[in-house]
């Protein structure tokens, strides 16, 4: 009898020792994709060739050229790994031809999650 509640406590125990490792595992990447949104977010608003765009067209052109700079190289070599931009937009966000809102899309190839973040920039 003390045999059978001793590995009924064994198989709790291990259950509940996998079920931890589980749910740290994804507390971890969650917490890995807020701040590859945050470094992205930061090299976007920081870019000093997307600030000297003067029409719409330039700040297209850019966007891409980021899209391909950020999965190439930028986000791996920062520490990251299964996590890309799959879009990024744009558009102005008041009357004014100088403040843009930019949208980009992540997408976790692990969780296979997309999330949608923003940034606004001044440009000029």
């Amino acid at each position: 009898m003390a045999l059978a509640i001793l590995a009924g406590f064994l198989t709790l125990g291990i259950a509940l020792v996998i079920s931890h490792k589980r749910m740290s595992q994804e507390t971890t990447r969650a917490s890995e994709i807020e701040a590859v949104a945050s470094l992205v977010g930061s090299f976007i608003r920081q870019d000093s060739v997307l600030k000297d765009a003067s029409n719409a067209q330039e700040i297209a052109g850019r966007m891409n050229d980021l899209m391909i700079i950020l999965n190439d190289t930028y986000i791996e070599t920062s520490g990251f790994r299964d996590t890309e931009v799959s879009t990024i937009t744009f558009h102005r966000t008041t009357d004014s031809e100088d403040l843009y809102t930019i949208n980009y899309t992540l997408v976790d190839e692990m969780s296979e999650r997309e999330e949608v973040y923003h940034v606004v920039v001044s440009l000029r």
